[in-house]
């Protein structure tokens, strides 16, 4: 009774539940030593509309309130609602009077969290970035932009994509990991993601707060809060222990072959 697919209605079926990897025991994790706000600590999260990149700079955002810290934090949805381009400035730093505007300026972001690589590599963003300040966590599923509806041969150049990142970055200060596989074959949703790769940021002692905090934050936030809970512990995990997550996120039915691991620094 609709043009749309959206208004059709299923009767006598159920949604079928993507697998979910079997619990894994957090409580071994060491805590990091957190990243020093004594500095203003700029964070940039960029990604695609729909997916909950306001969700994470409102989560850390809140997380900062929570400790007592002074934080701003500036969403750039542009047009985007869905699927769009997205970019998050967060900015963190031990008293309020320390912030004085909400913008990252150039090369003054210490984290960029880039849960699409897509947006991470916006001429925008990489101004953000500089050789020995910034540190990148970079999301290298292939999801393609809204022009592949008009063209079905458009190229997806992750590789170069990823090479622009590294050379904005030092030597080793860049980190490529699939958080989309990894966090829907351990969570079995894709919407895991970006706290996923929260997690792993975190863990690596990228992010100035500490865990009470931000699991805090997410309680007050409401929304799929036990989920999103485990999905910032596995992605802990995965920072210290890669090698533990891959096997978990392995499909049950294939025992040989490993996938391409992710990395830690």
């Amino acid at each position: 009774k609709g043009f749309c697919p959206s208004f059709v209605t299923v009767e006598g079926g159920s949604l079928r539940k993507a697998r979910k990897a079997a619990a894994a025991d957090f409580s071994n994790l060491p805590d990091p030593q957190p990243a020093s706000c004594e500095k203003p600590y700029g964070i940039l999260v960029t990604g695609i509309g729909g997916t909950g990149v306001v969700t994470i700079g409102a989560l850390v955002g809140m997380a900062a309130h929570l400790e007592g810290k002074g934080v701003s934090v500036l969403d750039m949805t542009g047009l985007a609602q869905k699927n769009g381009a997205v970019v998050s400035h967060v900015r963190i730093a031990d008293a309020p009077e320390q912030l004085h505007s909400t913008r990252i300026a150039a090369g003054d972001a210490k984290l960029v969290l880039a849960c699409d690589i897509l947006t991470g590599v916006g001429y925008e963003q990489l101004a953000k970035m500089q050789n020995g300040v910034t540190k990148a966590l970079v999301n290298t599923a292939l999801v393609m932009p809204a022009g592949f509806t008009r063209d079905p041969d458009l190229a997806f150049p992750r590789g170069s994509m990823e090479r622009e990142i590294e050379d904005a970055v030092a030597p080793g200060d860049s980190e490529f990991l699939d958080a989309t596989r990894l966090a829907t074959a351990l969570l079995g949703d894709s919407l895991a993601t970006n706290i996923f790769l929260l997690g792993y940021a975190w863990q690596a002692g990228l992010v100035p707060l500490t865990r009470e905090a931000l699991f805090r934050a997410i309680e007050l936030n409401g929304a799929a809060v036990d989920a999103n809970r485990r999905a910032f512990q596995w992605g802990r995990l995965a920072a210290h222990d890669p090698a533990q997550v891959e096997r978990a996120a392995r499909p049950a039915e294939t025992d040989a072959g490993s996938a391409k691991s992710c990395r830690s620094w």
